[in-house]
């Protein structure tokens, strides 16, 4: 008659401190792997945003400059302006000389508006790229979970 293997209460000891140690090695590579993950995405974001960021200020700065253009061409639009209408010799050359006036003003208007929504343009398509560029880079680098 054979005997029955008994269990060797440190045997169960040492098999239940390995499951231990296998499922606390399993949780911290999990961890580990979710917090590489969450960094590189944060990574990813913040950078995203920083470019983002400058991009505004680069829009900011186009809007500067072209509100700054749109002052002095109009100024310099009044100037002449007035230069011309101290030289009117009746009510009918001074009416001409405001009509062309006012056309000047409204092609200096329509001008920077148009190159000033042209930048915008860009600079929305810029940040639209370098979002879903970097989005793209965080997926591939980020290791997947298993």
């Amino acid at each position: 008659m054979t005997k029955a293997p008994t269990n060797n209460p440190e045997q169960s000891v040492e098999r239940a401190m390995q499951a231990a140690n296998f499922g606390m090695d399993w949780m911290r590579q999990i961890t580990e792997q979710s917090l590489n993950q969450s960094r590189a995405m944060l990574e990813g974001f913040l950078s995203t945003a920083l470019r983002t960021a400058d991009t505004f200020d680069q829009q900011a700065s186009e809007v500067r400059h072209r509100s700054m253009t749109l002052a002095t061409e109009a100024l310099s639009n009044a100037f002449d302006f007035a230069h011309k209408a101290t030289q009117a010799k009746d009510p009918q050359h001074l009416v001409q000389l405001q009509s062309e006036f006012i056309s000047h003003q409204a092609q200096a208007v329509a001008e920077q508006s148009k190159l000033l929504g042209e930048s915008i343009s860009r600079g929305a398509n810029a940040i639209g790229k370098m979002t879903a560029q970097r989005v793209a880079e965080v997926s591939r680098r980020t290791p997947h979970a298993a």
